[in-house]
């Protein structure tokens, strides 16, 4: 309709150039700012109405852009500039976040969930399938860009793929190194006269560590009792167990995945080995059932043990901690691989993390937050993932985010140790959350030695069997 009748008038085509001439303009100013300021997502949805976001993230101490560098960064740090940052970009939404506990994150989410009120965005410590089959979460295949499929590891996108579609947004590639390499203090190496295992790889075999591990523990003051071990068992830390069972070439599943195999003969090798260490070759200290990852990384940050446990990122522990006050100084560290028997070859824990979103109802929410989930694992918000020496999920941003640091070799040393990277806890497939606190008590036992080895491999077998597969 003209609506200035059929025939149009002189006045009536002045109006219709005029009112043409202005969207021109405004379109080609749109286009002119839009080319001179890049978007930092694909696309800004404008709200129509008030929109709030909820998002959960368990404690990761990341550097937001400006802040003082003579100031210990906190958990709340990051996920407080990354809503503000979003919330800047679109006046209509608010976004809360809210930091959990690594301790009870998953009891808290569970509970949520029940309750019918899960957070809008999660960082999940493990992806959930079982939250896809219950038809908890949205598909983000839409909302990812042929940049995005370009750019992520495939084996990063696939932690969050269930049948034809992907459900988590892919943001760090790996974890904080537990249960994938080793640290090394070379001042104790020096002082031991024991060579640091070669670069590039720093890979050595179990004959070598063993060796090595030995001149690593001695009596630094002369009263006849070890000053200093080569390293500590943490019985309670599931990866660094995990970590050392696979170094002789122990599963926790057979090969299909339909019972556990943990008490085969390379298990029951591996677990005996481990006792060894404490109570035969005595390099590590007793006491070990009772120890958590904590106890570990004390004793390595007080110089008590050589070796201690972590990848890049428990380096930068170090520097936090003495910000912290919790450290008297920084001392340097190396990255060095778990040793290997030849026939098994290199081993290394794997994982990869990101953000899922939950089913949305609103269809205008649901592109929201999408694209907040988008936002913090875009291409400059993952690069912030290097303040805490992290690998990122991005080939680009991991290309050059560690040239010319000082870290640069540690970081390398490790990328190269997680590339024999494998899932020590199955596949996806399966969920061994409920047989957890059970594998525990088998290396707690075995450790403390109230069962032998083989008794205690057989005692959780029988038990994860029957608690996962029924029989």
């Amino acid at each position: 309709m003209l609506g200035c009748g059929q025939s149009l008038s002189g006045t009536c085509r002045i109006r219709i150039w005029a009112k043409v001439f202005s969207l021109v303009f405004i379109g080609v100013a749109v286009v002119s700012i839009m080319g001179s300021c890049p978007l930092v997502s694909p696309a800004i949805t404008a709200a129509s109405k008030p929109i709030t976001i909820t998002w959960w993230i368990n404690p990761w101490r990341i550097t937001p852009p400006g802040f003082p560098s003579d100031k210990a960064v906190t958990a709340e740090d990051f996920p407080k500039w990354a809503s503000e940052e979003f919330m800047k970009l679109h006046p209509n939404v608010t976004v809360k976040y809210e930091v959990v506990t690594n301790a009870g994150f998953d009891q808290k989410i569970a509970a949520a969930i029940l309750a019918g009120n899960p957070p809008d965005v999660l960082k999940p410590i493990g992806f959930k399938q079982e939250w896809v089959k219950q038809g908890l979460l949205e598909p983000i295949d839409d909302y990812l860009t042929a940049e995005d499929r370009e750019d992520f590891y495939q084996y990063v996108l696939d932690v969050g793929k269930v049948g034809n579609h992907y459900y988590l947004f892919p943001w760090n590639n790996s974890n904080n190194g537990m249960g994938c390499t080793l640290l090394l203090n070379p001042a104790i190496f020096k002082e031991r006269n024991v060579n640091l295992p070669p670069l590039p790889d720093r890979g050595w075999t179990v004959d070598e560590f063993l060796s090595a591990a030995r001149k690593l523990t001695f009596d630094r003051d002369g009263d006849g009792k070890t000053d200093v071990y080569a390293l500590s068992f943490p019985a309670k830390d599931l990866y660094v167990m995990m970590g050392w069972m696979h170094v002789f070439g122990a599963r926790l599943f057979n090969a299909d995945e339909t019972e556990f195999a943990l008490n085969s003969p390379e298990g029951v090798r591996a677990l005996e080995f481990i006792v060894d260490c404490i109570y035969k070759y005595k390099i590590a200290p007793e006491g070990a059932a009772g120890m958590g990852i904590y106890d570990s990384i004390n004793m390595f940050h007080q110089g008590t043990t050589a070796i201690g446990y972590g990848g890049p990122y428990e380096i930068g522990r170090i520097d936090r901690y003495v910000k912290e006050g919790k450290l008297k100084e920084a001392f340097p560290v190396h990255i060095a691989r778990y040793p290997h028997l030849p026939e098994v070859g290199p081993i290394a824990f794997h994982t990869s993390g990101g953000f899922v979103v939950f089913r949305q109802r609103d269809p205008e929410k649901k592109k929201v937050v999408m694209e907040f989930a988008h936002f913090l694992t875009n291409k400059e918000n993952t690069a912030l993932l290097k303040s805490l020496l992290y690998v990122t999920a991005r080939k680009s941003v991991n290309k050059d985010l560690y040239k010319g640091s000082p870290f640069e070799k540690e970081v390398d040393t490790y990328v190269r140790a997680i590339e024999h990277g494998i899932p020590y806890f199955g596949s996806a497939n399966i969920n061994t959350d409920p047989i957890d606190k059970h594998l525990q008590a088998m290396f707690e036992a075995a450790l403390a030695r109230t069962r032998t080895p083989k008794q205690a491999l057989d005692d959780f077998v029988r038990e994860a069997n029957q608690i996962i597969f029924k029989k």
